[in-house]
């Protein structure tokens, strides 16, 4: 590693400490993010709340982070790096010991924007940094392998760590562990950054302030109408409709905004870039389809009863997958830029081949290690689209619109993320209601297997010492429930397969420009020859 403005000399030798270190504080960031993923119900008790109240407070901290992002980036080049990080760790430690003593919604969520804000300002540095350590030529696609992968599996990993405290004490000693990891970020950024770095601080001209406002606002309402607007019929409550004018007119006055200034928080020239934009379409679509994990890891706490250690447990062979695939991937980038299509084509086919095993596989009555694979090949796709779809993306845009790249990304993820929160529920709903009501229709006296079933409910728990009314009601109760595992079961295979014709339709797309390039190169070869 060359000699580092950021890194002391001393620790600066030895290139794998350092990343490592980095490595370190950034999980420590991420995890305070990411923590409540596998326990929001533990979360949901706690404050009393709708289920959908609390995912807004705890999706509300990405909008801290999408609109601390582009100004972040500018900021980092005047402070000096350790003062600023440290500051930001320890204002993580006080916004943890903050959400331990809170009890209101409101402040939970004032206080999830701001840990947001902090993630991003740690998140944002070290990404800087990473990119260092790293020779110019493989900097980036090091540098987003390596940073990027760990945003994509650190759910899981704190996941662990959050249900191992969930089984054993009350859910709010998860924050002890988080104010834990920053006070070990803290140290490490003592023992490895410069006290005083040797380069000129960056003059912060006029920043937008006013258009990261309009970004803000238009961000938390679009969080709002994505995360309630399924559970109120959508534009058939007033709320949701005066929240999405509120959320479009903001968005025009921000691109408006953008396009006028001198030095915008995002060029939007960007987006005169064609090949740039079918990489954004390819990553909303991966982002927004990946998302259907949640969907298996679902149906295993409420159909198959696993307990939240069993699902996190099962997220290790998900985060195997994830990073034997990306060592795949960039080796093969490292040896020849020209395998990202192909990494495109199998990432996408095994994509579909897991949906398409979910979708003839599932039943009420899987095992855990019957589980375990189609779990993996998500993590495995995962892995071989992430870097490629990442690289495609920043790589595809001129270098002179700066960070312009890795912040239009980190905008695709959280609009994809809204959409497959939104697109599951109302799918779920959606075909849930189809599936009851159709099975309903059957449901009468005359039809045999109805009447079987409830003869043999009601005979075993009459056998069992209870009434015959008795037994009638807990034979009703136990049909109701299979009614309803059975209308899930068939839901999450229509989505499934659903999942499974979007990413065929997307494999098919990047096979027919691998084929018309092919051809192109083959005609110029000739002209050429």
């Amino acid at each position: 590693m060359e000699q580092s403005i950021y890194i002391n000399n001393l620790v600066g030798r030895h290139v794998g400490l350092v990343r490592i270190s980095l490595i370190l504080i950034l999980f420590a960031s991420v995890a305070q993010f990411a923590s409540f993923g596998l326990i929001q119900a533990h979360v949901v008790s706690f404050y009393g709340a709708q289920q959908e109240d609390v995912s807004f407070a705890l999706q509300i901290a990405y909008v801290g982070i999408i609109t601390t992002l582009p100004i972040q980036f500018r900021l980092q080049r005047y402070f000096n790096t350790r003062s600023y990080l440290l500051t930001a760790l320890l204002t993580g430690i006080l916004l943890n010991m903050g959400c331990l003593f809170i009890h209101d919604l409101v402040l939970f969520s004032i206080l999830r924007f701001l840990i947001g804000v902090v993630t991003c300002i740690v998140a944002g540095c070290i990404l800087i940094v990473i990119f260092t350590t790293f020779s110019a030529s493989n900097r980036m696609l090091a540098g987003v392998s390596l940073f990027f992968s760990l945003i994509l599996t650190c759910g899981v990993l704190i996941g662990i760590g959050a249900s191992w405290v969930v089984l054993r004490t009350n859910w709010t000693a998860v924050y002890y562990g988080l104010i834990g990891l920053q006070v070990m970020a803290i140290l490490l950024c003592i023992c490895l950054f410069k006290p005083r770095q040797t380069t000129k601080a960056y003059p912060l001209y006029q920043i937008d302030w006013p258009g990261g406002a309009l970004f803000m606002f238009a961000a938390a309402a679009m969080l709002f109408v994505m995360i309630y607007g399924p559970k109120r019929y959508w534009f058939a409550d007033a709320t949701i409709r005066n929240t999405t004018i509120f959320a479009v007119v903001a968005t025009t006055l921000f691109l408006f905004r953008q396009a006028s200034l001198k030095r915008p928080l995002i060029d939007l020239s960007v987006f005169k870039v064609g090949k740039f934009i079918f990489a954004i379409f390819l990553m909303l679509l991966f982002w927004g389809i990946k998302d259907s994990i949640n969907l298996i890891y679902g149906y295993a706490a409420s159909v198959l009863g696993w307990s939240s250690a069993d699902v996190v447990n099962s997220g290790l062979y998900n985060i195997a997958g994830v990073i034997i695939a990306t060592i795949i991937a960039v080796k093969m980038i490292m040896v020849n830029k020209q395998h990202l299509p192909k990494l495109l084509l199998v990432g996408f086919g095994v994509m579909s081949f897991y949906h398409i095993w979910v979708y003839t596989h599932l039943t009420p009555d899987l095992s855990f290690a019957d589980l375990c694979m189609p779990i993996f090949l998500h993590g495995f796709a995962c892995g071989l689209l992430f870097v490629p779809v990442s690289v495609f993306c920043i790589g595809s845009v001129p270098q002179s619109t700066g960070m312009t790249g890795i912040v239009v990304c980190t905008y695709t993820r959280f609009i994809a993320t809204l959409n497959s929160i939104a697109g599951f529920y109302t799918l779920q709903l959606n075909y849930n209601q189809l599936f009851k009501d159709s099975f309903l229709s059957k449901l009468i006296p005359e039809e045999g297997t109805v009447t079987q079933r409830q003869e043999l409910y009601k005979g075993l728990f009459v056998s069992k010492g209870y009434t015959t009314g008795e037994a009638m009601g807990i034979s009703n109760m136990l049909l109701a429930k299979s009614l309803g595992i059975q209308s899930q079961l068939l839901t999450l295979r229509v989505i499934f397969l659903i999942g499974t014709v979007l990413m065929a339709i997307v494999f098919v797309i990047l096979l027919g420009f691998a084929v018309i390039n092919k051809i192109k190169a083959a005609r110029l070869n000739s002209v050429t020859n």
